[in-house]
């Protein structure tokens, strides 16, 4: 399988290092177009414990066709049990959902359910990339109507894919940085709550402030 070019995180070749000059490479591009910028980092609240077992297999299933190795990847979803010890003897039920970070599988079956916002036809103005679940918007506008309108339609459109996924954004983790002018900025919401706006964002390890320093 070929993961989406902007998804940085268990693609062979990419770093955490691609990722941040991406980002830094998008928004010097759209400032020397004079554009108003917005960078927003949306967090998703226990993605790998929250990813269903149905919907991995459901992507699976469009990507590739029926063979040994889709055989074998839905096979490791199948009959899996939890267990736990109680007083009197253990208790165990089936497992649904759930893939431990770290396996070599999980990054796989993230990839293959994230693949799909990835691969969205964005306007030129909206950029969007991922480090596994770490998830970065880059907005820009000539305007701020068409700044407040592109970042309405992408986040609209990221909550279509978190809620068709049984996802939750994290709403003390996700941030919205206003680069340059935009002192005045719009605030800009998810799901009528508003997105915690901050002058430095930290985003993989690194703060990102306002005026382009890498901290």
């Amino acid at each position: 399988m070929v993961l989406h070019p902007h998804q940085f995180g268990g693609n062979g070749g990419k770093s955490t290092n691609h990722d941040h000059r991406k980002l830094l490479d998008d928004i010097e591009d759209d400032k020397k177009q004079e554009h108003y910028v917005i960078v927003i980092s949306l967090d998703i609240q226990g993605a790998f414990d929250n990813l269903k077992y149905d919907i991995i297999r459901k992507e699976l299933r469009k990507l590739f066709t029926k063979s040994s190795i889709s055989e074998t990847l839905e096979d490791i979803l199948s009959n899996r049990k939890v267990a736990i010890q109680t007083s009197d003897e253990p208790a165990m039920w089936k497992q649904t959902q759930g893939c431990p970070q770290g396996s070599c599988t999980s990054p796989l079956f993230w990839s293959v359910v994230a693949d799909e916002i990835l691969k969205t036809d964005w306007p030129k103005e909206i950029h969007l990339q991922a480090f596994a679940d770490d998830f970065a918007f880059v907005f820009s506008g000539k305007t701020r109507r068409e700044l407040e309108q592109h970042t309405s339609f992408a986040l609209e459109s990221f909550k279509n894919f978190t809620d068709k996924n049984e996802f939750d954004i994290s709403m003390e983790k996700s941030q919205s940085l206003f680069i340059g002018k935009l002192s005045r900025g719009q605030v800009v919401r998810w799901n009528s709550r508003p997105i915690k706006r901050t002058t430095s964002l930290k985003y993989l390890g690194v703060i990102l402030d306002e005026k382009l320093n890498w901290i």
